[in-house]
């Protein structure tokens, strides 16, 4: 019996089928592995058992934490291939997430010719684009709004733990409707994925990352960013866009791109849809003093 109160020692199905069993609490990070009958609490991580540092960008014991459905993944460390359940549990108002975890190395099997054959180096590939997928917008191929919604609470709490700021920029290309009018929806297209990139152009610091919000808006997240940084880089980003031309079936298109941002110190208990309506207020005033601007 662990101290959630969930007795998996006596699951007998859950022995068989997984390696690791694990309790997690997605948004905290924090986990208690079951190991051969036996609970191992530790002050570990979650990510800690694939060596990593940071949370993990395709998360799905967040999704499932979120969703409240089971989600499965397919992922490696070193030259083992693992099969990661997570199952969403709820009792005494509370919901966690155990995953299953189990080494598939030697029994995983992909449907290819006979004359085919793929070395360890093209499974990890083959699975990186899977995972990829799931969180990228096909077409800018930045992250998509389900990543923005997994990702954007757990740099929340990390910037609240560490008491440093969280930055977020809204930004939104001016009158997009009128390429699409003047040049065809090809042309928008075009221009999204010449924005997007002149965006992500823009980002230099280890852990920001830019996310397609939705349409022609586009969301950046600077955990440990104050005001200042994160104004500096929405103005890196302004100016980058105003000077760029787009070239379409010999046009040239111009477009101009204006911000919002908001910055503060994390105390904890903040909601991440709060955090980005803050940002879209202001996005929707600079759109109303004049466009191609920022407001913070």
């Amino acid at each position: 019996m662990d101290p959630n109160g969930i007795d998996l020692s006596s699951h007998e199905l859950l022995n068989k089928i997984s390696d690791v069993t694990r309790i997690v609490d997605p948004l905290q990070k924090k986990v208690i592995e079951y190991k051969n009958n036996a609970a191992i609490d530790k002050d570990i991580h979650c990510f800690d058992f694939w060596g990593k540092n940071k949370v993990c960008d395709n998360c799905i014991s967040i999704r499932a934490y979120n969703d409240n459905t089971t989600y499965v993944k397919i992922e490696y460390k070193k030259d083992k291939t693992y099969m990661i359940m997570a199952v969403p549990y709820s009792f005494d108002d509370r919901r966690i997430v155990i995953e299953i975890i189990k080494d598939i190395t030697s029994s995983i099997l992909f449907d290819f010719n006979e004359n085919a054959s793929l070395e360890l180096a093209g499974v990890h590939a083959l699975i990186d684009n899977m995972n990829k997928l799931a969180f990228r917008d096909p077409l800018t191929e930045l992250y998509n709004r389900r990543y923005i919604m997994e990702k954007l609470p757990v740099d929340l709490l990390n910037s609240a733990l560490l008491s440093t700021n969280l930055s977020i920029i809204m930004a939104d290309i001016d009158y997009f409707k009128k390429v699409n009018d003047n040049y065809g929806h090809i042309a928008g297209d075009l221009t999204l994925k010449s924005v997007a990139k002149t965006l992500s152009g823009c980002i230099k610091r280890e852990n920001d990352w830019i996310a397609r919000f939705g349409g022609e808006e586009f969301m950046i997240c600077m955990p440990g960013a104050t005001l200042e940084i994160a104004k500096e880089t929405a103005e890196c980003m302004r100016k980058s866009v105003e000077n760029a031309s787009i070239k379409y079936e010999g046009k040239d298109i111009s477009v101009t791109v204006s911000f919002g941002v908001y910055s503060l110190k994390l105390k904890g208990n903040e909601n991440a849809d709060d955090l980005i309506k803050l940002a879209d207020e202001k996005l929707y005033l600079a759109k109303r003093n004049g466009r191609n601007r920022i407001e913070f």
